[in-house]
């Protein structure tokens, strides 16, 4: 079955192949094998990079699905060509990986994710990026179902922050990240 998805993650696993963990608009997040990806002549390698939008082919596999057929639709070079932009871009990635369940199909979180990438990609400055990150952390609460909490601007860590940590009953790595490189 063909589908779109955002690379969320990448694992390497056996020689050659790799684990690419996504969230994809029919079936939410998943996890699936991209085999030989990591051999030099992989022509699907480089359209599986984290943080593009992808459509492929999912092939029944013993244990997890197989993509095949990969092609890149959006690459979203400006947001990665930024470390701020990209910082941002990261922490939703790492708050899909960690507090998604797989297989759940959810429409408004496909939109809410795809619609970030595009924003991060095309509209938000690099030194607004910490405003954004707000605005869509307050979002993305409301999405995932966890209510209206305090809307929160500051530059320091933000009640937000402690709301998904919470939520995710672990410390986001992704933060410590984002406050390293979105110093002033």
């Amino acid at each position: 079955m063909r589908t779109k998805a955002i690379i969320i993650k990448k694992q390497p696993t056996n020689e050659y192949d790799e684990l690419i963990t996504c969230y994809t608009q029919e079936f939410g997040k998943l996890t699936a094998v991209a085999k030989s990806v990591l051999k030099g002549s992989s022509m699907q390698g480089m359209h599986l990079d984290n943080l593009n939008l992808v459509d492929f082919e999912l092939i029944n596999g013993r244990s997890l699905p197989i993509i095949a057929a990969a092609q890149a639709e959006r690459s979203f070079v400006n947001l990665k060509s930024n470390i701020r932009l990209l910082a941002v871009a990261q922490f939703f990635m790492d708050v899909a990986d960690k507090m998604v369940f797989d297989l759940q199909k959810d429409e408004s979180l496909w939109n809410f994710m795809s619609g970030v990438l595009e924003k991060l990609d095309n509209r938000v400055r690099p030194e607004n990026a910490l405003t954004f990150l707000r605005q869509q952390q307050f979002y993305l609460l409301k999405v995932l179902g966890y209510g209206s909490p305090r809307f929160d601007l500051g530059k320091e860590r933000s009640n937000l922050d402690t709301e998904f940590e919470y939520a995710l009953g672990a410390r986001l790595r992704s933060l410590d990240f984002i406050y390293s490189v979105l110093k002033y």
